[in-house]
């Protein structure tokens, strides 16, 4: 096996110390040599929100369209590909701990939000500095041919200063034509490595579509039978834009990505880049390719995913499209709907009864703190006009306990405005600082943890009352339903309006995963209704 070493094509190459205990490999991809190998299977591992799942159906796309199986069991593929949270510490604990389950001969790659926030080069300051060198601000790769910076191994923290300082006088000189190789410079995979060998590859899911680059690097055997778009939400991931499990009837289509509001608590823009928004051509294309290929369900994506300036056209087409049942999106602002967007769930019925609205705190000094940019007042007016719609709809939304500062009365007035809103549903966040956030550099972490916990239990019997109140007005309601699960007495899952659902069915029938009943509401409890197959 022969290994090409080539720095002659950048001036970076006089500036790496002679005798340093690394190298730098810098290449043209069309300048390989390697071995045939046979076919690899993975498998990927999804952590955190519903991107995620976008994201790695694309994933799945470009390693099978490279000539590599996909595996349902984890213990059956060579290649364990862990899709990454970093929302929460509780997120990135998961990752470790997977990492300890996994084989040694197991190779891992790692992808998205927990690299991402390593990749501002902390060894050049601490996590407080506000200096962002390179990362995920620096946007895809454009260059239908690639230089490739791959840093084997480093131990030296001089030694990386010295190249770092060259890298990114030069890489202002050629922005757009770089891949970095497990991220160069990303001391988060010196770290895991060091610990768990077999951690193999780094990827930004920014630049999948030059994976195959990489793998070739690594020297793998991948010949792409088609080409990829030199974007990677341009890649349609046919026939594996599901759930990586039995069902055959979702899909999550992102209509924009990442994001720039830099709330004080959130780690997403630093972690994963600014926003971007998808042409409503490509966005609808991707809906309908989806529709062919068997999803009923469609669920649009955004970080604020009703700040698209074409929203309401992208939602229209794609509740119009034949055969598409449901309609979903997640997740919006209270401050950028429009009339036109209520109407649109009003009359179009395949546009669920139910919003996704994140609130993070009913206090407006929390909020002001949080740089949210509404107050509780434009919450409650959102609020108001959604529980003006004829059609009866379900609101569940996402609140932080314990942020920075939050004192009793602030946690109260949480309290009040869930009242207000009747959530059927809230999403209890503990508040932990995370790298890099504005929260981390400039707040203080002083809510004694076990304060945030008892916040978070009062807050939660607030949601049971509230949400067996909402339920009994379900009761003699029909609501489609989704099935998930199948027994020989039930069928489960969830309800177009969001609801956990739990239905007998007749002795002389029999129903599939996936499909779609409607069913009779005649009993609930806090978060499930239970009840009969309309036959």
């Amino acid at each position: 096996m022969f290994r090409v070493l080539n720095l002659s094509h950048s001036p970076i190459s006089e500036h790496i110390p002679k005798k340093s205990s690394f190298h730098l490999q810098f290449t043209c991809p069309f300048v390989y040599f390697f071995t045939m190998k046979t076919t690899k299977t993975f498998h990927i591992i999804i952590y955190g929100c519903q991107m995620n799942y976008s994201d790695s159906a694309r994933i799945k796309a470009v390693l099978s369209n490279s000539w590599m199986a996909y595996v349902d069991n984890k213990e059956q593929a060579d290649i364990v590909i862990l899709d990454t949270c970093s929302v929460r510490q509780k997120s990135e604990d998961k990752v470790w701990g997977q990492l300890k389950e996994l084989r040694s001969d197991q190779k891992i790659w790692l992808t998205w939000c927990m690299i991402g926030h390593n990749l501002n080069l902390k060894k050049t300051g601490t996590t407080k500095s506000k200096k962002m060198t390179m990362g995920n601000f620096v946007d895809s790769v454009s260059s239908s041919e690639p230089m490739i910076v791959w840093l084997e191994s480093l131990q030296e923290d001089s030694a990386l200063q010295k190249v770092v300082k060259a890298f990114k006088t030069w890489k202002s000189d050629a922005p757009d034509n770089i891949l970095y190789v497990n991220h160069a410079f990303d001391p988060l995979f010196r770290k895991m490595n060091a610990q768990f060998p077999n951690v193999e590859l780094f990827f930004r899911i920014n630049d999948l579509w030059l994976l195959p680059y990489a793998l070739k690097k690594l020297w793998y055997e991948v010949n792409p039978h088609v080409d990829i778009v030199n974007e990677y939400t341009g890649i349609i991931p046919h026939n594996a834009n599901m759930l990586f499990k039995e069902n055959t009837k979702t899909a999550y289509v992102p209509i924009s990505t990442w994001c720039s509001q830099f709330c004080a608590y959130c780690i997403v823009p630093y972690a994963r880049g600014l926003e971007k928004n998808r042409p409503i051509d490509e966005i609808m294309t991707e809906v309908q390719a989806h529709v062919r290929d068997g999803a009923e369900e469609i669920v649009l994506l955004g970080q604020i995913v009703n700040k698209h300036p074409d929203f309401y056209q992208i939602l229209k087409q794609t509740a119009e499209t034949p055969w598409v049942r449901w309609v979903r999106y997640t997740s919006p602002y209270p401050t950028y709907y429009s009339q036109e967007i209520w109407d649109l769930h009003e009359s179009m019925e395949n546009i669920c009864p139910h919003v996704h609205m994140p609130l993070q705190s009913g206090s407006d000094a929390v909020l002001k703190k949080m740089f949210r940019g509404y107050t509780t007042d434009q919450y409650r007016q959102f609020v108001d006009e959604i529980r003006s719609i004829k059609r009866k709809m379900s609101i569940t939304t996402d609140i932080i306990v314990g942020f920075c500062d939050e004192t009793e009365e602030d946690f109260v007035e949480s309290l009040e405005l869930t009242r207000y809103s009747k959530f059927d549903m809230i999403y209890i966040g503990i508040y932990s600082p995370r790298p890099w956030t504005y929260g981390a550099r400039k707040y203080e972490d002083n809510v004694p943890t076990d304060v945030k916990k008892e916040r978070r239990a009062r807050l939660n019997d607030v949601l049971t009352d509230i949400s067996a109140q909402n339920n009994q007005a379900e009761i003699g309601q029909t609501r489609l339903m989704m099935i998930k699960s199948v027994s020989p007495w039930s069928i489960a899952w969830y309800t177009d309006n969001m609801k956990n659902i739990v239905v007998t069915v007749p002795e002389d029938h029999t129903y599939t995963v996936w499909s779609f009943v409607t069913a009779t509401i005649t009993d609930v409890k806090p978060f499930t209704l239970y009840g009969h197959v309309v036959v």
